[in-house]
């Protein structure tokens, strides 16, 4: 009989145990929550001052969870930040974390030609880069299918046409006075190629 009882005790004590711990079950996702929030508020705080390497050490924390729409919004804001400082290999690095949680944002995209037209620009004399650079801005332009982000991408693929185009009739130009015409002619057919008037690019 006291075995019967100290059974039933027994029972009874998981019992009340389980509930609570079920109980307590929303309150530990709800903190979780929390935590994301205060993380994520903290990334904004540090972009805000100015302290990326705090932000991206916040972002490395964040990652951690499974808010993915935290984690695509700190990385926008993270890949615009760099942007504005010019470091577009980090910016590109955090446009990528965010296209991998959703591919298909319009703004995303933009924002991945923009941050490579950039690059492109600040690396306009580097032959080897720019030419590169022309080549991901062909492929990624093609993602975008929203309009007014297709006029913006298609603006700065022929900007960057444009400056190859230009350093193509340097060189031709160059040739010209070396009299090496067949060296002139190459490089005049390279600005054909771009779409180009020529005669509006090397003088003949």
């Amino acid at each position: 009989m006291l075995f019967k009882r100290e059974k039933l005790l027994f029972i009874t004590i998981i019992s009340l145990l389980l509930g609570c711990s079920n109980s307590n079950l929303p309150q530990k996702k709800e903190i979780a929550i929390n935590q994301q929030d205060n993380i994520y508020t903290k990334i904004l705080n540090s972009i805000k001052n100015n302290n990326l390497d705090r932000a991206g050490e916040l972002y490395i924390t964040l990652k951690e969870s499974e808010n993915s729409q935290e984690i695509k919004k700190s990385a926008n804001l993270l890949a615009m930040a760099h942007i504005e400082k010019k470091e577009y290999i980090l910016a590109n690095f955090y446009i990528q974390e965010a296209l991998s949680i959703d591919s298909s944002d319009e703004f995303l995209r933009y924002l991945l030609v923009k941050n490579q037209f950039l690059a492109a620009n600040l690396n306009s004399n580097d032959t080897n880069y720019i030419n590169k650079a022309l080549k991901a801005l062909e492929e990624n332009r093609y993602l975008i299918s929203d309009s007014d982000y297709q006029i913006l991408a298609n603006t700065m693929l022929t900007r960057v046409k444009l400056d190859i185009a230009w350093n193509n009739k340097e060189v031709g130009n160059l040739y010209k006075r070396l009299s090496k015409p067949k060296a002139y002619e190459i490089y005049k057919e390279k600005v054909r190629n771009l779409g180009f008037n020529t005669k509006e690019i090397i003088k003949n």
